[in-house]
């Protein structure tokens, strides 16, 4: 019980974290804050994995997915997972509405399309997949900023937490990305997930 509370209370944080850094000084600043917690949350999640079992998913539900496909988690508990993300990153976003006439004007200059959404989000996806495997390999935390950082770069800064699939629902709750996007995204990051850590079982089969 404690992990998925665990799992739900990193979402609701990083979203909190992704709406304020939108009301950063410039747009590197943001990209940088979420990054930057992104990677904290990646090594106190890494901390409690295990050589059965990876526990990644404690900071990304996208991570979750690529463990399971790897066989580095059960299947049966991605649901369970994938609740308690979004609840917390929905929770999240509530508490950033809230705040919204404190915390300032956005740093978002244009409303993601559809199809940059799309093209982003799998790019963004198919590194998730390389960095958490990469990390849980023995790789350095410090990866987890990777793809982060790239869909700072390559999508609209309203999806700066385009790489947690929940946080970006709980952007929308906030008001900071349009539902539709933000559906999008999350489902996109997770289906790239999938592929991404298919792809690499297939070029790095498991001993």
């Amino acid at each position: 019980m404690r992990k998925p509370i665990l799992g739900a209370l990193f979402s609701a944080l990083l979203t909190l974290t992704a709406a304020m850094a939108l009301r950063a000084a410039d747009a590197t600043l943001a990209v940088a804050a979420v990054a930057a917690v992104a990677v904290l949350f990646t090594w106190y999640a890494q901390l409690h994995s295990t050589e059965e079992r990876g526990t990644l998913g404690l900071a990304n539900p996208a991570s979750a997915v690529t463990l399971a496909v790897v066989g580095r988690r059960p299947w049966g508990t991605l649901l369970p997972v994938l609740a308690a993300h979004t609840v917390g990153a929905v929770i999240g976003g509530f508490v950033a509405l809230a705040l919204e006439d404190r915390l300032g004007d956005t740093l978002v200059f244009t409303q993601p399309g559809l199809v940059v959404t799309t093209v982003g989000a799998t790019l963004v996806g198919l590194l998730g997949a390389w960095t958490t495997l990469s990390i849980d390999g023995g790789g350095n935390d410090a990866l987890s900023a990777v793809p982060a950082v790239v869909g700072g770069a390559v999508l609209p800064l309203g999806l700066i937490a385009a790489f947690q699939p929940a946080a970006v629902i709980g952007l929308a709750t906030a008001g900071l990305v349009p539902w539709d996007v933000a559906l999008m995204a999350a489902g996109v990051v997770l289906a790239a997930s999938a592929v991404g850590a298919y792809a690499v079982s297939l070029l790095v089969p498991q001993e």
